[in-house]
């Protein structure tokens, strides 16, 4: 027998749950009440929509992927930094299957927009905390950046390369890290 959920925090654990096990499809009003062990309209009474619910549950597994990278701003090395972040949603996608490539689709069209807001808020998070590491790394050639090719310009070519190589699957990004080094470091 599940033990009886009653929290929004245990319905939203619960959920992340089941994204873990069966992906982002898994999710819906009535499984999850099933999972906490309540009826459906305690569900609705924390999330009013399937969309709600849904932005909420996405909201946390974003949380916990980049949880363990938060403090990459405070760090001057920026190649380091960037092979942490890689690690850690590609372990965030281990854990959540499917999670990257689906979960947009599994917002009604209504609640896309809310979703593809709170990923951007996350991305545009941690590529501020990179462009900080960035400037605060003491390796880096000063005379590198320019109008052409800014910092901010720079991180945004990083962190594209970044997700190109997670949705493809790869397994490091070696290469990437031998570009930077080659790049950027005196």
């Amino acid at each position: 027998m599940n033990k009886v959920v009653t929290s929004k925090e245990d319905i939203l654990e619960v959920s992340k749950g089941m994204v873990a096990e069966n992906g982002v499809q898994a999710i819906n009003m009535r499984n999850v009440a099933r999972q906490c062990g309540v009826a459906v309209g305690s569900v609705y009474n924390y999330f009013p929509s399937k969309n709600d619910l849904m932005i909420a549950v996405i909201d946390g597994i974003w949380r916990e992927i980049i949880q363990g990278i938060s403090d990459c701003s405070s760090s001057g090395n920026f190649s380091e930094n960037v092979e942490k972040l890689f690690y850690s949603v590609k372990n965030g996608g281990e854990k959540y299957p499917f999670f990257f490539s689906i979960h947009s689709m599994s917002i009604a069209r209504n609640g896309k927009d809310k979703g593809r807001e709170t990923m951007n808020q996350y991305f545009e998070s941690v590529k501020s905390d990179l462009l900080r590491s960035l400037q605060r790394d003491p390796r880096i050639k000063q005379d590198f950046f320019s109008e052409k090719c800014t910092q901010t310009d720079f991180v945004e070519f990083v962190f594209a390369n970044l997700i190109s190589l997670l949705v493809h699957g790869q397994d490091s990004c070696d290469v990437l890290l031998e570009i930077i080094k080659g790049t950027i470091y005196k």
